[in-house]
């Protein structure tokens, strides 16, 4: 049950709540669940408005599988992998379901009529239709036993997923995804060996996951889920690859705080409906005020009829006030209450209307209010179980389309509100009450005539038309569709049951009616299992009502203030306060519109800061910062803007100086003119982000900290064999606003195994790879090193491969890149000016009518689209940014020319912004608007619209390159020259692929170039481990810190 929007508007309202998902600053997790639907959905019809979409069951199936992959190597959980696919929903969700079916049905069919109108051509073959992917259906079962095949695959061959149990809670399991995975935790809630620590990560895309996380009250949990952007086209192309979405984790810990902060005047619901009913009063009021200005345009003297005899009234009490000059103030009251009267009046009629068309009644009776206040309670008190507790009634639902006004709910405390549990729905039960008669194809061909047969004793629930009421939305998705409720179960299993006894299957329908009881599934390794044996995985079934919990139980809550679970953020740590404001806080990457809840960090008592005193407490020292997302850092500078206090460290050094016994060595400088001015910018910087990104307010800054954020642990080897798990900082410092930084709280990292020496970490037959001389970048094998460990050394065989020579490539590669040139190079030879070069290569808008006389305010871009000053991007191949300006190669005058021959260029010396299609087109005979679609339709149909752009400081490869690289190493994989190398090493030069050393780098030193030979050292990635590749992009032409493209062979 999905809350339109709400995402949107509680993370405008709540601006902390989400966060980026970074590699290798991911918390922990113990348990993750996907609600797989949404999964499903995405991999399936990615974008519905592309009426020549098509794609095969196997794609959907691999891509389905891939999502799966990415999501469990983003999260790798260590205890559980649930996977809940809807089953047969309560039939209050039914209705909606339908609904949504229904539209889907009918607006792909308006889409292929629109298309086959304009006369384009459509695949031959059938289009994917959505609405199979129900409960029941045959593309649903055989997703079921991929998805079967599909974990078993994974716990039997990938070593990530071992130690997982696994759950899948298929569709033919009564209730929705996201509800079995509540049920679920709920039930490991009870258990008296429950963690009440254990972190729960949820993926899906409905917003009601945030409503159903909440109620589980566990204090460690998240939400994972897409990134979303909005205001975006429809045409817009979505992005579907895993890789390359950008996810985010909304912190249901930081939720509660900010809920807490919301509605802690509230104790009573019905004075809550009661507050929440002056919404309909405010609503009305600004109708009422354009109706009374409509008035006052028109001359009509009454509002309405209804409140004709109020108005009358109203001017007869005017009248006689002006006579009674000496009352004047009392006549003034009088004709205040009269107005109050008049609006009341107004409302009343306004709410009878609503009901009298809506709900097609003909009189609105106190009963009937009285009626409607009942359902529409029930209705919160059903929903209140089913968050809490589960289904609680199978067959209730809402008997209305529209709702009634909270300000009629009144006089509800004493209803008395009773459910019968029941059963659910059977699956072709489902089918024939969700799905038209468009998806009837979905349904067992017996079946079908009965949504569109004459004869058919259920036909009325079929209408092939009806109508849609956007009811004050705007978009077509938000109105209501107006059908026919599922009033009655009996109808559709009599039905079947009648046609089970035409084909004489009478008694075996209804054993399967009565008998049948849905099972999910674990699946889990063994522990006797070894890892040479990796295709041993065990099934087990779980009976559907094993998880059930009374609804009385009380679940045990965690003390969050003993221990901080890092990547868990929270508002605790530091004193502040709370309000709300309209401040614009940037979400999404746009300017919030409503309010913020936001956060002012109030002074401490400790009085005036003073840089001496900080720098004692916190240099060389582990601190938490970017509060309320706390990160650890270790601190390297204090200063005040005049005085600045350096960890004075050699070099490549990064010690931390806890020990009063080991103070850290510092030295003290004046700051100079220019570093003081740094100092304020970096204030200002720290201060602006908080306030536009998390809609914090620091105050003044008094004091700032520059440290180096946690990058991971690494082994260390000491005397004898042994070893310590150090932690790793980044090179680069930061600065930190000291009020905004949490010191000496205790913090929980990992509950991953630690070793103790080198024996441990290095067995035989373990992968390492050799970060020192001579093979540097080798993968080798561990062998038995008993006899060397005593030396502090390991013996490995590493493979080297024989690497591809670049040298003569990286001398003659001008030879195969593009050649650029400015745009007046281009501008002369088209025969137009420098600036259409310009702005016909990227951005360039036609108006309708004409520059004097224009025609409304559409406009339409008909530019190529190959560079974009904004974003600081070019397309490789056709455009290139360089300091003073934009280059466009050979492809591009092409591309221009052809594109000017099939339109008439703007005047050659014209540098409007926007030009228009009456000026361009002039003649009678020449249709503008005709010739802006020719061109629109010929640029989304050209190869050039769907090639890829890149960031401007990124330094790649031209393609060519890229092609004579990937000779030079198919060259070389010819020979297949291999050699085995036998070594003992020191171990500090080796890197064993560890899952809690992902964010550490192998070897912080090393630098990147364009043509550089690289290897995967990551286990359970994409790539497979010892993959090797050759950098083709590097992004900022940073040589280290690594981020760019890598061409892998």
């Amino acid at each position: 049950m999905g809350v339109p929007k709400f995402y949107r508007w509680i993370s405008e309202r709540y601006p902390c709540l989400s966060e980026v998902v970074k590699e290798h600053q991911i918390p922990e997790f113990d348990n993750l669940y996907l609600d797989m639907n949404g999964i499903i959905h995405q991999c399936s019809h990615p974008n519905d408005e592309d009426v020549h979409f098509r794609i095969s069951e196997e794609k959907i199936f691999a891509d389905i599988f891939h999502y799966l992959e990415v999501l469990f190597r983003i999260i790798k959980p260590r205890k559980v992998f649930f996977m809940a696919v809807d089953g047969v929903a309560p039939r209050a969700k039914m209705n909606q379901q339908r609904g949504r079916r229904f539209r889907s049905a009918k607006e792909a069919e308006d889409k292929i009529k629109k298309a086959l109108d304009k006369g384009e051509v459509l695949p031959t073959e059938a289009r994917f239709d959505s609405n199979c992917i129900t409960p029941g259906t045959d593309f649903m079962a055989r997703l079921q036993e991929q998805l079967k095949y599909f974990v078993h695959n994974k716990l039997s061959t990938d070593k990530l997923w071992h130690n997982v149990k696994v759950y899948l809670s298929g569709h033919e399991t009564p209730g929705e995804g996201e509800h079995k995975i509540m049920e679920f935790i709920r039930s490991e809630n009870s258990k008296p060996s429950h963690d009440p620590n254990t972190r729960h990560c949820l993926y899906g895309l409905d917003a009601d996951l945030i409503m159903l996380g909440l109620t589980s009250h566990e204090p460690h949990f998240s939400l994972l889920r897409e990134e979303v952007r909005f205001g975006g086209k429809k045409s817009q192309k979505r992005i579907t690859a895993p890789e390359e979405t950008t996810f985010h984790l909304l912190h249901l810990s930081l939720m509660r705080e900010y809920i807490d902060y919301e509605f802690s005047w509230l104790k009573n619901f019905e004075k809550y409906m009661e507050k929440l009913s002056e919404f309909d009063r405010e609503h009305f009021n600004e109708v009422f005020v354009d109706l009374k200005w409509f008035e006052s345009k028109v001359g009509n003297k009454y509002l309405n009829e209804s409140a004709g005899l109020a108005a009358e009234k109203e001017s007869a009490g005017k009248k006689f006030n002006k006579k009674k000059t000496e009352h004047k103030e009392v006549a003034e009251d009088d004709d205040e209450e009269e107005e109050d009267d008049l609006f009341e009046t107004e409302f009343r009629q306004y709410k009878r209307t609503y009901y009298m068309t809506k709900m097609a009644v003909d009189v609105v009776s106190d009963e009937f209010l009285a009626q409607q206040a009942k359902c529409y309670v029930e209705g919160i008190q059903w929903i209140l179980h089913y968050y809490y507790h589960g289904v609680q009634s199978w067959s209730w639902y809402y008997p209305y389309h529209y709702a009634p006004f909270l300000s009629d709910i009144r006089n509800i405390s004493d209803l008395k509100l009773t459910f019968e549990l029941g059963e659910p729905f059977m699956p072709f039960q489902q089918l024939l009450a969700v799905l038209p008669a468009a998806s009837m194809g979905l349904l067992p061909e017996c079946y079908r005539h009965l949504m569109t047969s004459e004869n058919s004793p259920i036909i009325e629930y079929y209408p092939v038309d009806f109508k849609t009421d956007l009811n004050g939305k705007q978009q077509e998705w938000e109105a209501v569709v107006l059908i026919p409720f599922i009033d009655e179960v009996h109808p559709f299993t009599a039905t079947l049951q009648s046609q089970a006894d035409k084909r004489g299957e009478g008694q075996e329908w209804s054993q399967r009616v009565d008998s049948v009881t849905p099972t999910l599934n674990c699946f889990f390794k063994p522990s006797f299992c070894s890892e040479e044996f990796l295709a041993c995985c065990r099934k087990a079934n779980i009976p559907v009502d094993a998880w059930h919990v009374s609804s009385d139980h009380v679940v045990k809550h965690a003390d969050r203030s003993s221990l901080y679970f890092c990547g868990f953020p929270t508002l605790q740590h530091i004193k502040h306060k709370f309000y709300k404001k309209k401040s614009g806080v940037v979400v999404f990457q746009q300017s919030s519109r409503g309010e913020n809840m936001m956060l002012e960090i109030l002074p401490t008592q400790e009085g005036e800061t003073i840089c001496d005193n900080v720098a004692a407490q916190v240099l060389g020292k582990p601190v938490f910062v970017n509060w309320p997302h706390l990160e650890e850092a270790r601190i390297v500078a204090v200063s005040d803007g005049e005085t600045k206090f350096i960890l004075d460290e050699p070099p490549g050094v990064q010690k931390v100086y806890e020990k009063p016994s080991s103070p850290p060595p510092t030295k003290v400088t004046y700051l100079s003119d220019k570093e003081q001015k740094d100092w304020v910018k970096d204030v200002q910087g720290i201060t602006e982000f908080y306030l536009k990104r998390k809609g914090i307010v620091i105050n003044d800054t008094d004091v700032v900290l520059y440290g180096q954020l946690l990058t991971g642990r690494k082994y260390v080897p000491q005397d004898k064999g042994a070893l310590e798990l150090e932690k790793q900082w980044a090179k680069q410092v930061l600065p930190f606003a000291y009020q905004a930084v949490v010191k000496d709280i205790e913090a929980f990292y990992s509950s991953l195994t630690s070793f103790k020496s080198l024996d441990e970490l290095f067995p035989p037959a373990t992968t390492v790879f050799m970060v020192g001389a001579p093979y540097y970048g080798a993968m080798g094998e561990v062998q038995d090193s008993q006899d060397v460990l005593k030396d502090g050394r390991i013996r490995v065989v590493f493979s080297v491969p024989h690497e591809p020579q670049m040298d003569h490539l990286i001398q003659n590669q001008h030879k195969y890149s593009v050649r650029y040139s400015p745009g007046y190079v281009l501008a002369s030879r088209l025969g137009i000016s420098g600036y259409l070069v310009s702005r016909f290569s990227g951005s360039i808008f036609i108006g309708r009518g004409s520059k004097r006389n224009p025609c409304g305010e559409q406009k339409s871009n008909v530019g190529l689209n190959l560079k974009f000053n904004k974003k600081n991007e070019e397309v490789p191949g056709y455009t290139k940014r360089s300091e003073k300006e934009w280059l466009y190669s050979a492809a591009v005058e092409e591309l221009l020319a052809e594109y000017l021959d099939r339109s008439n260029s703007p005047s050659k010396n014209s540098h409007d912004d926007i030009f228009y299609e009456d000026d361009i087109w002039p003649g009678v005979e020449q249709n503008g608007a005709e010739r802006v679609a020719e061109i629109t339709s010929w640029l989304r149909s050209h190869p050039v619209s769907s090639i890829s752009r890149a960031s401007c400081d990124l330094q790649v490869l031209d393609a060519a390159i890229v092609e004579k690289i990937e000779e030079a190493v198919e060259k070389t994989k010819m020979k297949k020259s291999t050699k085995k190398v036998r070594v003992t090493v020191k171990p500090h030069l080796l890197f064993r692929p560890l899952e809690q050393l992902q964010g550490v780098v192998p070897d912080p030193d090393a630098e990147y170039r364009l043509f550089d030979r690289v290897v995967n050292i990551r286990e359970g990635f994409t790539v497979p481990l010892g993959l090797r590749g050759t950098v083709i992009g590097i992004k900022g032409g940073e040589s280290s810190g690594f981020i760019g493209f890598v061409r892998l062979r």
